[in-house]
């Protein structure tokens, strides 16, 4: 069985692949500064809980998208794992065409993202990835990585707001807006913010469809997507273990 380890600026994203089928998906917090120690005992004890055997893992693949915890992570996986942990990077065979100016500062989720998307879904794509930020990349007719844009994710501005503003609260980004015009503090905050994103991602599905001049496939994932896509009026489909099919197949494409 393979794990697939996605750690991002918030939650480390466990999945256990029997063959195609993830049969464990689980998560923890994500947090600069524990030891490898701490992580060990945190990923032991998770697998433990939902009564899972680490002995029958025969591969390790990371993705990371914060320095200063891949070692951390993938030493606290080797007291689970003897093997050789892969970590997406440079050094790995991913079989994504890119045309950027800087290949090396795509981020390690977002190559997977985009090798996952090549396989599932027709091309031209974009790939709408909520999360710290609101990540939005195109791939082109012949699955080429070409660039994108980057906004400040849902839940940054939520926190944003909380801690900037004296009488605005955090609030519940899970729940669904009756409509735009919120008639409390916490529904008009919700408006402004689910809704707001909404309409964001359509009018920016809208400016890369005219730079482009073609249609796109466009496919979302992240953890509220679903919520905000219910308030977009273009056809976005909702794929959330995108991060975890491209660790999958990198990993195929790596071991002999």
């Amino acid at each position: 069985m393979l794990l697939c380890v996605n750690v991002s600026n918030s939650k480390i994203t466990m999945g256990i692949f029997d063959g195609d089928d993830i049969i464990l998906k689980t998560s923890v917090s994500a947090t600069v500064g524990k030891t490898t120690t701490e992580y060990a005992v945190l990923f032991k004890s998770v697998f433990d809980l939902h009564c899972f055997d680490t002995r029958q893992i025969d591969g390790v693949i990371i993705a990371c998208v914060v320095p200063a915890l891949t070692a951390a992570v993938r030493d606290a996986l080797g007291f689970i794992y003897k093997g050789k942990i892969f970590i997406v990077g440079p050094k790995l065979k991913n079989g994504l065409k890119i045309k950027s100016e800087n290949p090396s500062q795509i981020g390690a989720s977002l190559i997977c993202q985009s090798v996952a998307l090549t396989d599932k879904y027709p091309m031209p794509c974009l790939l709408i990835s909520m999360g710290t930020a609101l990540s939005m990349f195109a791939l082109d007719k012949n699955g080429t990585f070409i660039g994108g844009a980057i906004l400040p994710g849902i839940k940054m501005s939520a926190q944003a707001l909380a801690e900037h503003t004296a009488q605005l609260p955090q609030i519940d980004l899970t729940q669904k807006p009756a409509g735009v015009i919120g008639t409390n503090t916490v529904q008009n905050v919700q408006s402004g913010l689910i809704i707001g994103t909404a309409c964001t991602i359509d009018g920016m599905i809208g400016q890369f469809r005219a730079e482009l001049g073609e249609e796109l496939t466009c496919v979302a994932t992240g953890d509220i997507s679903d919520v905000v896509l219910s308030h977009c009026s273009n056809k976005i489909i909702y794929d959330e273990n995108l991060v975890l099919e491209g660790l999958k197949k990198i990993y195929l494409k790596n071991v002999k």
